[in-house]
C-alpha cells in the first residue's frame, strides 16, 4: 500500500485535534525547545529528522493558529484513512530495519513503528530494531512505549550513547525531568563533549529550575562555536530564566478555594532593576535570528524599565488628606482674619505634610510592589 506525505500537525505537537490556542501555543513553545537541539547532532540523517521536524512545529503554529487554515487542515486530516498513515507498504527494498529507517526520513513514524515491529518479530532480537521502535514511538507521542522499548535498545547494547540519549528524551516528552538528566548524563559519559548531549542537560537543568547551572553550560557552547543559532537559542532561554530566578518570588493568592493570583517573581529593589536590564541587553547583544529569543530580551528590558518608572500611590491617602487640610489649609486661610502666626503654621505645616505625602507615594514601582507584597505576606523570598 502506498504510504502518504500527509503529515499529521497535531501529531507533531502531541496534542488532541479539540487543544485550545493556547494549548497549541504552549505545546509548539514546547516541541520547538525539544526538536532545536537536534539540529547540531554530527549524524546527518538525526540533523535532517530535526530540521525536517522543526519545519512541521513552524507549519503546525501558521495552520493550527489561524481559524481558517485550521479548519481547512481539519478537512484535510478528516479525509484520511488511518492505514495511510500506519501501514508501510512492502514496495521498499531491504530489511524490515532498512524500511524503519526509511519511513523515518520520510516522515511517517507510523510506519517506521510497523516496520520496526516487523524486524523484531522476524529479524530477530536486535538492538538496532528496538531503537527504531522506541523513536518512532516517541515520535508518536507514545511516551511510555518508548520508554520500554528504549530499556529494550539499552539492554542489548548498553554502550550506545544514542540509546541513553533517545531514552532520555522520552522521559522528557512526559516532564520527568530529574530522570531524563540521569540518562541525558549517561549518553555524554559514553560520547564526552558531544554538543547535543551538553545543550540537553541545559535544557533540563532549565525545566528544573537550575537555570544557573544551565547558563554555565550554555555559555560555555557558544564560547566553543560563537556562531551556532541553536546555543545562542538555549543560552538566551537560560539568560532569560536565570534573570527571573534572582528577582522576588510571589506567593499564590487563593481566596475563598479560588486561585485569584498564580503568584511568580517580581522585581522588589534596585539591584534586580539593574540586573534584568543587563541580561536582557546579553540576550539582544546575541542578536539571535529567534524570534522568541529576541521577545525574551526586550520583554526584560521593558520590566527593567517599567520597574523603574515612579508612579502616585493614591491608596489609603484619606487621613493624608484630612492632616493637610486640617493643619495646613484651615489655619492658613483662618489666620488672614487676624493671625498672621496661623497663616504661618498652615503653610508651614501644608508644605511639610504635602512634602512627606510626596516622598513617600511618589515612588518607583519596584518600591511599591515591594511595600505591597510585604505588607500583605506574599512575598516568599526577597531575591538578589
Amino acid at each position: 500500500m502506498k504510504t502518504t506525505q500527509f503529515v499529521d500537525l497535531y501529531q507533531v505537537l502531541q496534542v488532541p485535534a479539540t487543544a485550545t490556542e493556547e494549548e497549541i501555543r504552549s505545546a509548539v513553545t514546547k516541541q520547538r525547545r525539544q526538536w532545536v537541539k537536534r539540529q547540531t547532532s554530527a549524524d546527518p540523517d538525526r540533523r535532517a529528522e530535526a530540521e525536517a521536524r522543526v519545519r512541521d512545529i513552524d507549519r503546525a503554529e501558521q495552520v493550527l493558529l489561524n481559524q481558517l487554515t485550521r479548519q481547512g487542515f481539519d478537512r484535510e486530516r478528516a479525509g484520511q484513512r488511518p492505514s495511510e498513515q500506519e501501514v508501510p507498504g512492502t514496495e521498499m527494498a531491504g530489511s524490515w530495519i532498512d524500511k524503519a529507517r526509511e519511513y523515518l526520513l520520510a516522515d511517517n513514524p507510523g510506519a517506521a513503528n510497523y516496520a520496526a515491529r516487523e524486524a523484531i518479530g522476524k529479524e530477530g532480537n536486535d538492538a538496532e530494531a528496538w531503537f527504531l521502535r522506541a523513536h518512532s514511538s516517541f515520535l508518536l507521542g507514545n511516551g511510555r512505549d518508548a520508554g520500554y522499548e528504549f530499556v529494550e535498545a539499552i539492554r542489548l547494547r548498553p554502550d550506545s550513547a544514542l540509546y541513553h540519549y533517545g531514552f532520555a528524551e522520552a522521559f522528557a516528552a512526559q516532564e520527568k525531568w530529574k530522570e531524563a538528566l540521569v540518562e541525558y548524563e549517561q549518553a555524554l559519559r559514553l560520547d564526552p563533549g558531544n554538543p547535543e548531549y551538553r545543550t540537553s542537560i541545559a535544557v533540563a537543568y532549565l525545566q528544573d529550575d537550575m537555570a544557573a547551572r544551565a547558563l554555565e553550560i550554555m555559555e560555555a557552547l557558544v564560547s566553543e562555536y560563537p556562531g551556532t543559532e541553536v546555543y545562542k537559542y538555549y543560552l538566551g532561554l537560560a539568560l532569560h530564566d536565570n534573570a527571573l530566578d534572582s528577582l522576588g518570588q510571589i506567593k499564590p493568592f487563593v481566596y475563598n478555594g479560588r486561585m485569584v493570583d498564580a503568584g511568580g517573581y517580581a522585581v522588589v529593589s534596585e539591584a534586580q532593576v539593574r540586573w534584568v536590564e543587563a541580561q536582557g541587553g546579553r540576550i539582544r547583544a546575541l542578536k539571535s535570528k529567534d524570534p522568541e529569543i529576541r521577545r525574551l530580551g526586550e520583554r526584560l528590558i521593558e520590566m527593567a524599565a517599567e520597574s523603574r518608572t515612579v508612579r502616585w500611590n493614591l491608596d489609603g491617602s484619606g487621613p493624608w488628606i484630612g492632616a493637610f487640610v486640617l493643619l495646613g489649609v484651615i489655619p492658613f486661610f483662618a489666620g488672614f482674619s487676624g493671625s498672621a502666626g496661623a497663616v504661618f503654621f498652615g503653610l508651614v505645616a501644608g508644605c511639610l505634610i504635602a512634602a512627606i505625602f510626596t516622598n513617600t507615594r511618589r515612588l518607583p514601582v519596584w518600591k511599591q510592589k515591594l511595600k505591597s507584597l510585604t505588607e500583605s505576606g506574599r512575598l516568599l523570598r526577597p531575591g538578589i
